[in-house]
């Protein structure tokens, strides 16, 4: 085997590598977006994507030095002129250098066609975030799941009491990113999840004898539409539908029609 030709191939297999990674990147949402959707695309997300073109970058720039070394005189040949005498600057150099000033000048100052580009693929990524909601704050996955309930002015037991009905395991010292990826779901689902309670208006009603009536009683008793009844169910991860057993639905999540409720956000009258 020749090394030498192993090295061009290598080469060229890790520049179409990177290219690919490097197109994915550029039309990738923001890592605030990736990150708490768990954004993917060809089955990947954009920090694997990331990962990815890092090491082919490495292996590039380890192909590129064994080539320049294999290809030395071809490439000093490039700096000589009609004499055969070595001239840094050939017409051919100071092109080359020339462009790459160009580019590097033009991306630094933001010149057109360079700003364009850049504002297009800003547009692409910012597009993401229009079609998906956000954290609530920056990198709310990275926050413990104590810390997020502090600064969203949640309340503890309450919270549990969701996340337990939707048979969802936790800890209180994990982030959000770790409980969300340990029961196979995003930060952004956990969030929705979680923000049912802070989004829900506590009412002070009976609860007696909410288990022999039907999910739409149910909801004829605390004044709520049926269907945005049976939404809030699904909120927490329960499908159900009007005629069913409010009391058999709360069983079947091994729980009481009293404390399905609190977890709607609702509160019993003492």
């Amino acid at each position: 085997m020749s090394l030498k030709k192993i090295t061009s191939l290598t080469m060229l297999l890790a520049v179409l590598v990177m290219s690919f990674t490097g197109i994915l990147l550029f039309i990738t949402p923001p890592g605030r977006v990736a990150n708490w959707t768990n954004w993917q695309i060809f089955g990947m997300s954009k920090s694997l994507i990331a990962d990815i073109h890092t090491t082919f970058m490495v292996l590039f720039i380890v192909a590129t030095i064994l080539h320049i070394f294999y290809n030395l005189k071809p490439i000093v040949s490039y700096m000589k002129n009609q004499a055969r005498e070595f001239v840094l600057f050939t017409k051919e150099m100071i092109v080359a250098a020339t462009l790459v000033v160009v580019f590097l000048i033009g991306t630094i100052y933001q010149v057109a066609p360079f700003s364009t580009f850049i504002d297009f693929g800003d547009g692409i990524k910012n597009s993401w975030e229009k079609q998906t909601s956000t954290a609530p704050y920056s990198h709310a996955e990275l926050s413990s799941l104590e810390e997020f309930i502090l600064k969203m002015d949640y309340q503890e037991e309450e919270i549990e009491g969701i996340l337990q009905i939707n048979n969802i395991s936790y800890k209180l010292e994990q982030s959000l990113s770790q409980i969300a990826k340990n029961n196979d779901i995003s930060p952004n689902k956990l969030f929705e999840i979680l923000q049912k309670q802070k989004n829900s208006t506590k009412k002070h009603i009976p609860l007696t004898g909410m288990g022999k009536k039907s999910v739409e009683d149910v909801a004829s008793t605390l004044g709520v539409p049926v269907e945005e009844f049976i939404q809030d169910l699904e909120v927490i991860g329960i499908k159900a539908s009007k005629n069913d057993k409010f009391k058999e639905v709360a069983e079947s999540i091994d729980s009481s029609p009293v404390d399905l409720l609190r977890a709607m956000g609702y509160e019993k009258n003492e």
